[in-house]
């Protein structure tokens, strides 16, 4: 639970007040983490939908891994009550044709549809977004997605390695927008 918002107000939106978002999507990176690292950070959030964002949710370090392969993730996730949602097709971090430009990447129609979806989930349930890196900041998470959501009215708090959680603040380079 992310302090100081009641529950009810965190699963449907907070709504009493024009400045404060509309509701939250929380952020977690699975880094180098077992799983049960990984539960331990994301239990306390109440989640109830785990969306994958990861464009490749097949890690190269799989052997060492295995957990955050799809396949066996969204077997894991289901086991802890937890929806799995992949959305990396549409709202991971590369463009249409393989490039890292979070300006182009915000402008496709692919990706747009991606976060109508993630937006309608969220208005709907309590979500997480899965990203592979474990610092958030530096990962398309939060210098593209997050900051799309930002300008939804959307709050997002990062879950960091030792469980406490950051909020989301829009960059110089999306405030401009």
């Amino acid at each position: 639970m992310i302090v100081g918002i009641s529950d009810h107000d965190q699963r449907r939106g907070l709504g009493y007040n024009q400045s404060v978002p509309d509701y939250h999507i929380l952020t977690i990176g699975h880094g180098e983490n077992t799983w049960e690292e990984f539960i331990f950070r994301l239990r306390p959030q109440k989640i109830e939908a785990l969306v994958d964002v990861r464009g490749w949710p097949y890690p190269s370090d799989s052997l060492a891994l295995p957990w955050f392969h799809r396949d066996r993730i969204e077997s894991l996730a289901r086991k802890q009550g937890w929806e799995y949602i992949w959305l990396g097709a549409k709202i991971g971090a590369l463009t249409v044709d393989g490039r890292v430009d979070n300006f182009v990447r915000e402008q496709e129609p692919g990706y747009r549809a991606g976060i109508q979806e993630l937006l309608e989930l969220a208005g709907e349930r309590v979500v997480c977004l899965l990203g592979g890196h474990s610092d958030p900041f530096g990962s398309h998470v939060h210098t593209l997605i997050a900051q799309t959501l930002l300008r939804h009215h959307v709050g997002v708090h990062h879950i960091l390695m030792d469980g406490s959680t950051s909020e989301a603040l829009a960059d110089l380079f999306h405030t401009a927008l």
